[in-house]
């Protein structure tokens, strides 16, 4: 009896002093609260990047990349018949105009194109056959490489080729500095074109650039039919 009780005394002891299974327990399952818990909020916090973070570092596919560029056309005269307006897109490169042809249902013969209204508005006004109008390159969401190229046709191509322009005609400059700089400014914009993304813009900017000097026309004459002629390839690309 003594040994039994002995044994029951030893068992029930140790039953006594172990902890009852819902203390064993309940610590694991705290932890795995608060690892649940952590979770949930860090998934919730990757969502908002995702949701968010797009719309706060890129621009709304429909807002313009190009923000757009309007230029003035200077024309000297204004025909209705094909013939007659090349008589006098002819008679307009003789004198160092561009001779340019613009045809927006009657043929304005153009003979230069500027960035400043207040410039084409005073020199029309010089002459009573001559009007001028304003040519826009419209905003466009383009890519970044149609961008690049029309960033730098609208910008330093541009300007780099209305001074050789200016320069020529007050004879500042030889006519051959002045169609080196052209052929420079060219190149460039034959390198910033290859990387866009619009065929039909690409197509037009490689034209303006291989466009070949007619003999029978002067350097200032051919400087401003290509300027004019890169300013309406470009506005009719993207309008």
């Amino acid at each position: 009896m003594k040994e039994y009780e002995s044994g029951a005394y030893l068992v029930s002891r140790r039953y006594r002093n172990r902890k009852p299974e819902r203390y064993k327990s309940r610590r694991p399952r705290k932890a795995a609260g608060v690892l649940i818990a952590v979770l949930l909020l860090l998934t919730a916090g990757i969502c908002v990047l995702v949701v968010f973070l797009p719309k706060l570092s890129v621009p709304t596919s429909g807002a313009p990349s190009f923000k757009g560029k309007t230029y003035y056309l200077l024309a000297t005269a204004k025909a209705t018949d094909r013939a007659q307006a090349s008589v006098a897109a002819q008679y307009a490169a003789e004198r160092g105009g561009a001779g340019y042809i613009y045809n927006d249902g009657n043929y304005h013969i153009i003979a230069a194109v500027y960035e400043r209204e207040a410039d084409a508005k005073t020199l029309a006004s010089m002459n009573a056959d001559s009007h001028y109008f304003a040519l826009t390159i419209p905003p466009s969401a383009c890519g970044a490489g149609d961008k690049r190229a029309l960033e730098y046709l609208t910008g330093e191509w541009f300007q780099t080729v209305s001074a050789a322009a200016t320069e020529l005609d007050r004879g500042n400059i030889t006519e051959s500095a002045a169609e080196h700089a052209l052929s420079v400014a060219c190149r460039r914009l034959y390198d910033c074109a290859d990387g866009a993304e619009s065929a039909r813009f690409k197509r037009a900017v490689t034209a303006v650039c291989e466009y070949v000097m007619p003999q029978s026309v002067t350097v200032l004459s051919y400087i401003r039919y290509v300027q004019t002629y890169a300013v309406v390839a470009a506005h009719v690309a993207f309008a």
